[in-house]
């Protein structure tokens, strides 16, 4: 009887850990063409409404290392295309340091958007809609890229993306493994 029940356990972890698998696969791999590099921005469509970039640790009123390569990227952007507005999402605190940071960094106040109740990739994505954007450019890091695009277009957007300077940050395995997890979670989302 023990036996038993160990194989039957044994199987629905291999089948939970398959699923886990596939959708991920499925999830990086739909939009991963919508991913534009930095050396190819000149190319970027006209009609992108916004630059959007996700939120990321803040920490005494400054924004942390992940976050200053997204905003940085976001200021590339805007000083490289004709995209001159810059969505910043995350919570109230994260958005007013980033609005901040622009600023410092010369993006004019009137071209800065704030979306403080986007508490989680998916909920930014969907505000995003609510506020009636229809084509967007979204900066993270690129790991991040996919979950976003995802759910983006998946919302109904006509969303593309760009990274932020790719290296190698602290704690980056966690965050790897918690990306793998909320790609599940924010699948599971949009079946709903």
């Amino acid at each position: 009887m023990v036996k038993k029940v160990f194989k039957i356990i044994t199987l629905l972890i291999l089948i939970v850990i398959l699923l886990v698998l596939v959708i991920n696969i499925y999830v990086v791999d739909k939009y991963k063409d919508r991913i534009i590099n930095i050396d190819n921005i000149d190319n970027i469509d006209n009609n992108i409404e916004a630059v959007v970039v996700m939120g990321a640790s803040a920490y005494d009123n400054k924004v942390s290392i992940m976050l200053k390569d997204r905003l940085d990227r976001a200021i590339d952007v805007v000083n490289n295309t004709n995209i001159n507005v810059i969505l910043n999402t995350g919570s109230k605190t994260e958005v007013e340091i980033m609005s901040k940071y622009l600023e410092e960094h010369d993006i004019d106040i009137i071209n800065i958007k704030e979306d403080s109740n986007g508490l989680s990739t998916y909920r930014s994505m969907n505000n995003l809609v609510n506020l009636g954007y229809k084509k967007v450019l979204i900066v993270s890091q690129k790991y991040h890229l996919y979950r976003c695009l995802y759910n983006a277009n998946e919302l109904g957007l006509d969303a593309y993306a760009i990274s932020s300077r790719e290296i190698n940050y602290s704690g980056q395995l966690e965050r790897d493994i918690r990306e793998v997890l909320a790609r599940v979670k924010d699948f599971i989302l949009n079946l709903m």
